[in-house]
C-alpha cells in the first residue's frame, strides 16, 4: 500500500525522469512531480502522479526528493533559488537524491551550500546517477550508481530498488558521479564510432544492413552500435537520445579529465568524440537523435545514404579494398583503445574499485565486446596502457590497415585515427621496455 511506502517528490519529468517517476507511482509510491514544462506535469498526473506548482510544493510532504533535471545549474537552482526552492520545502532530516549526470566536484559543492548557505545540514544528500535510457527508466530497470553515507543509502533502498535493475554502492559522496563519468567516456566514444563505421560502409557502397548484422556477430559490437545503427538504416532522426544529451556528458568527461594543474588526465578518444559532437552542433543537429551524426561522414546531398545502401548488392564483398571485415577492424581498434582509456581514467580518478567498474560497464550502455574480451586480462596488473594489453598488437595492426584504406579514399575517420595514435604510442613504449628504445641504439 502507498501509505506503507515513503513519499517521494520528483523534479524533471522529461524522457527519463517521467518514466522513473511514473514507475514509482505504478509500484505504489505516492509521488508529487514538478517540471517547468506543464504538459509533462499533465502527462504525469494522467499516469497517477500528483502535481506541484513549485519545487517547494513537490518537496513539502516528501521523505525523499529525486532530481532528474538536466544539469548542475538546474540542480543548484532547484535546491537554492528563491522562496519556492526545494531546501525551503523539504522536511527536517529528509533526503535529496541527485540522479542527474553532473561533475563529481558538484556533489561536494552542494553539500557545502546545504550546510553553510541554506542552513540545512539536516538534509541528507545522496549521489545516485543513472544509466540505461528511456525504456529502462519506465521499466524500473536502470543501472544506478549510488554513493553517500551507508545509513542514508539503507534508508533510501526502497526508492532506489524500485527504479533500478542494477543498484551499485560505490562508496562516499561523489563516487557515484565518478562512476557515471567513467561510464560515459565509453558510451560517448561508442556512439560516434557507430556513425564512423556505418558511414564508411555506406560510402563505399556495401550493403549496410548486412554490415550491421556482421558487426553484431563479431568482436566489434557494442550496445550503442546495435541501438543506433537501426536508426541510420531507417533514416529515423527522432530524438530518442538527442545530441545535446551526450554532448553535455562529454563536457563533463573532458572537463573532469582536465582537472586542475598537475592533476590532468590525457583522454584523446573522449576529446576526439567531444569535438566531433561539436561539429554536429555546428551542422544544426543539436536536437536530433545522436545517430544523425553519421551525416557528418557523408556527402551533404546524401544524408540518407546509409538507408539507401540497406538494399545494395549483398554479393559485393568489398569496394575500394574495404569489406565488412574492414569495418569490424575499425570498430575493434577504436573500442579497445577507448576501453583502456576508460579504465585508466577510473584508476586516475581514484576511489572506484576496478573489478566493480568492469562489472558495471559490462552490464550497461557503455558496453562493447572488446571491453569484455580484453579488460579482464588487464585487471590483475591494474596497469592501463595498450602496451599492457595482450591483444593490442594484432588489433592495432588491423586498425592501421583500416585507417590507411580510409585515407586512400579520403574518408574522414577521426576516432580511428585517434585510436591508432594510442596503439603507436604503446608500441614505442613496448620497445623501450624490451630494450629496443632510443637509448640502446
Amino acid at each position: 500500500m502507498a501509505s506503507q511506502k515513503p513519499t517521494v517528490g520528483f523534479a524533471g519529468l522529461g524522457a527519463m525522469g517521467g518514466g522513473m517517476a511514473t514507475n514509482l507511482v505504478k509500484n505504489g509510491f505516492s509521488v508529487t512531480g514538478f517540471d517547468v514544462y506543464q504538459p509533462l506535469v499533465d502527462k504525469f498526473v494522467a499516469a497517477g502522479g500528483k502535481p506541484a506548482k513549485t519545487p517547494k510544493d513537490a518537496a513539502a510532504e516528501a521523505d525523499f526528493f529525486v532530481s532528474m533535471v538536466a544539469n548542475k545549474e538546474q540542480n543548484a537552482s532547484l535546491l537554492f533559488d528563491g522562496e519556492d526552492c526545494v531546501s525551503k520545502g523539504l522536511g527536517k532530516g529528509k533526503t535529496f537524491i541527485l540522479c542527474s549526470t553532473t561533475p563529481p566536484s558538484f556533489l561536494h559543492d552542494l553539500r557545502k551550500r546545504l550546510d553553510d548557505e541554506a542552513g540545512r545540514p539536516d538534509i541528507k544528500l545522496l549521489d545516485c546517477p543513472v544509466s540505461g535510457g528511456t525504456i529502462r527508466a519506465a521499466d524500473g530497470t536502470l543501472s544506478i550508481f549510488s554513493s553517500g553515507p551507508e545509513e542514508d543509502l539503507d534508508a533510501a533502498k526502497a526508492v532506489l530498488d524500485c527504479m533500478s535493475g542494477n543498484l551499485y554502492r560505490m562508496g562516499g559522496i561523489s563516487n557515484g558521479t565518478k562512476t557515471k563519468t567513467i561510464h560515459q567516456l565509453l558510451a560517448a566514444t561508442n556512439i560516434i564510432t557507430a556513425s564512423e563505421a556505418m558511414g564508411l560502409a555506406a560510402t563505399v557502397g556495401l550493403n549496410t544492413q548486412a554490415v550491421m548484422e556482421h558487426v553484431q556477430k563479431s568482436d566489434a559490437d557494442s550496445f550503442m552500435f546495435s541501438n543506433r545503427a537501426p536508426h541510420m538504416l531507417k533514416n529515423d532522426w527522432h530524438p530518442y537520445s538527442a545530441l545535446a544529451i551526450i554532448l553535455k556528458d562529454t563536457y563533463i568527461v573532458t572537463d573532469t579529465a582536465r582537472g586542475t594543474l598537475g592533476d590532468s588526465f590525457s583522454a584523446p578518444l573522449a576529446n576526439t568524440a567531444h569535438y566531433t559532437y561539436l561539429q554536429g552542433v555546428q551542422a544544426g543537429m543539436m536536437k536530433d537523435d545522436d545517430a544523425k551524426l553519421v551525416q557528418l561522414y557523408l556527402p551533404a546531398s546524401q544524408g540518407d545514404l546509409v538507408g539507401q545502401m540497406a538494399t545494395a548488392d549483398v554479393k559485393m564483398n568489398a569496394s575500394h579494398g574495404i569489406s565488412k571485415d574492414t569495418v569490424v577492424d575499425l570498430l575493434c581498434g577504436i573500442h579497445l583503445a577507448a576501453s583502456v582509456e576508460g579504465m585508466a581514467f577510473c584508476h586516475h580518478l581514484g576511489g572506484i574499485d576496478r573489478p566493480l567498474m568492469y562489472e558495471i560497464i559490462s552490464k550497461a550502455a557503455g558496453w562493447n565486446a572488446m571491453f569484455t574480451k580484453c579488460i579482464p586480462g588487464m585487471l590483475k596488473k591494474d596497469s592501463w596502457s595498450l602496451a599492457d594489453c595482450a591483444e593490442a598488437g594484432e588489433v592495432g595492426r588491423k586498425l592501421s590497415e583500416a585507417v590507411e584504406k580510409c585515407r586512400k579514399i579520403g574518408y574522414p575517420c577521426p576516432m580511428a585515427a585517434a585510436a591508432l595514435q594510442q596503439f603507436t604510442f604503446a608500441t614505442l613504449r613496448d620497445k623501450q621496455l624490451t630494450g629496443l628504445g632510443r637509448g640502446d641504439r
